[in-house]
């Protein structure tokens, strides 16, 4: 912050730092609001006095409007610092209790609030967070750190709209800043802003392109507006930059499904397989293979996801779906048991999900 940096507040007891009054903050606003009112009651009686009019009643004047600081001295940069020390060794107490301590001296001490919400923020309490965060922006609007940090409590809080004001605040100072790119393309993809989070994403990408976090926003921006190839290349490079979590496994997995490039989902499906088993898992794979005509891996994968689920019915689907080719191929017979297979997986899997029109069609056509 400059020097220079000052604002002006009008103080009176209802003043709009109430919002603050919560948990940790109570102390510090209970104590801004006190020193408000006892300083307009001071000013104004001065102003009477000054003016030679003793009889005047002070307590009908207009409140003055006070200049105060908001740049901190030298020996509150000591204490802020001794706070910032503390919470970088998660000992968040005495940060707190610093600010705090701060805030009851000079209530508008706009880097008090800024640590104060980090210091929050780190230990989730995200419902008071936001107010310090929304303060200390209210004080010092040029504030990148309470702007961007504003931004992501206000996302995990779900109110996206008002955290992408707030990215888009923090990135009118910083516009070079990695994170706040990445965070406001997927904020906007949320929104169903595909253009703008493509924009974000490459911009991010642009910034540092051995971020794997940057690669995946913009995958999952290609893959939403159906640039397959696009969004896999980014996958793909999202995976080698980072310990994809499995989401990412599976959002690969299905863009390779989605450009029919079956081999390497079925690759990617067997390594999910390995990282995480699940019912899931094995239904991709026995998916992959069915498509590449590898009909007894793919029942083998299949049946092994209903071992994990007995009511996952997409793997229902895919056993009922094989044995219903195989009998229909064999004749339709009526005492083949591939009937009766399939006629009693889809119907399991239209009683683990009854919303499947194309399953309830199949076994009215058949007979099933």
């Amino acid at each position: 912050m400059s020097a220079s940096r000052m604002i002006r507040l009008e103080f009176g007891c209802s003043q709009r730092a109430q919002g603050l009054a919560l948990g940790v903050l109570a102390a510090a606003v209970a104590s801004c609001a006190a020193m408000s009112g006892c300083v307009t009651r001071s000013v104004a009686a001065t102003d009477a006095a000054r003016a030679g009019s003793p009889n005047v009643d002070s307590s009908n004047a207009t409140p003055p409007r006070l200049v105060m600081r908001t740049e901190p001295s030298a020996a509150e940069e000591e204490r802020l610092a001794v706070a910032a020390a503390a919470a970088a060794s998660d000992d968040y107490s005495t940060a707190l209790r610093i600010f705090r301590e701060l805030l009851e001296e000079n209530p508008t001490l706009a880097d008090a609030y800024t640590g104060m919400g980090s210091a929050l923020e780190h230990q989730g309490e995200l419902e008071l967070a936001e107010p310090a965060y929304a303060r200390a922006i209210s004080l010092d609007p040029e504030d990148f750190t309470a702007a961007s940090g504003y931004g992501r409590v206000l996302e995990a809080l779900g109110r996206s709209k008002e955290a992408i004001r707030a990215l888009q605040r923090a990135l009118t100072i910083r516009p070079r800043d990695l994170d706040s790119n990445i965070a406001m393309a997927r904020l906007l993809l949320a929104a169903a802003q595909t253009d703008g989070a493509i924009a974000f994403a490459e911009r991010a990408i642009r910034l540092d392109p051995q971020s794997g976090a940057a690669h995946l926003a913009l995958a999952r921006a290609y893959a939403k507006v159906g640039r397959g190839a696009d969004a896999i290349r980014e996958f793909e490079t999202a995976c080698e930059l980072i310990e994809p979590p499995v989401e990412v496994m599976y959002a690969l997995l299905n863009a390779y499904a989605a450009e029919k490039r079956y081999r390497e989902a079925a690759n990617a499906a067997e390594a999910l397989t390995r990282v995480a088993p699940s019912a899931g898992a094995y239904e991709r794979l026995g998916w992959s293979l069915f498509r590449l005509n590898e009909f007894k891996p793919s029942d083998d994968a299949y049946r092994k996801s209903i071992e994990l689920d007995p009511t996952y019915w997409p793997a229902l689907n895919g056993v009922g779906v094989k044995a219903l080719t195989g009998w229909i191929k064999g004749g339709r017979t009526a005492d083949d048991p591939l009937r009766d297979e399939a006629r009693s997986m889809l119907q399991r899997s239209l009683r683990a999900n009854a919303d499947q029109p194309k399953v309830s069609g199949l076994l009215m056509k058949y007979k099933l």
